[in-house]
């Protein structure tokens, strides 16, 4: 009897300690591989639209929302979608400032990015702010180079 009790408690905390190992695991997330750089390239054939709230032109707290397919390097193969929400937060006239959120949605998760983005062409860094999926807890910078296209090079940190 004394045998099958031990046996028992045995087999209880090993699956015990399998539960906490897969929910410690689970809690973590991956945020992709730690010093991983990632490169995108927006595509042609998205859509943007800006939001005039009052109907007075283009001003403070208005908005540009937009969506886009995301390349990859060879920028022949798309690979996910970016979503863009910038609120104006200076005059449009004079050259213009977006504080603007990205939700880069890739095979196996999304990668969330928060930054200043001047109007027109630029280079700029913006926050890593989070993901889901493999990306959960994802942080570290993402560089955006605006010409033609955008480029994106975001840097995972370890």
């Amino acid at each position: 009897m004394a045998r099958r009790v031990v046996m028992v408690v045995l087999v209880v905390m090993a699956l015990a300690g399998a539960t906490v190992g897969v929910a410690l695991a689970q809690g973590r997330g991956t945020a992709g591989r730690p010093g991983e750089t990632i490169h995108l390239f927006t595509g042609t054939g998205g859509h943007d639209t800006f939001l005039d709230f009052a109907n007075d032109g283009l001003g403070f707290g208005d908005r540009l929302v937009a969506v886009s397919p995301l390349l990859d390097e060879s920028q022949t193969r798309k690979v996910g979608t970016a979503y863009a929400d910038c609120v104006i937060v200076s005059r449009v006239q004079l050259g213009g400032t977006y504080d603007c959120t990205y939700v880069l949605e890739l095979n196996g998760g999304d990668i969330t990015t928060h930054g200043i983005d001047p109007q027109g062409a630029s280079d700029v860094l913006f926050a890593v702010t989070g993901g889901t999926g493999v990306y959960r807890g994802a942080s570290g910078q993402a560089q955006y180079v605006d010409t033609d296209i955008t480029e994106i090079n975001i840097d995972l940190d370890a």
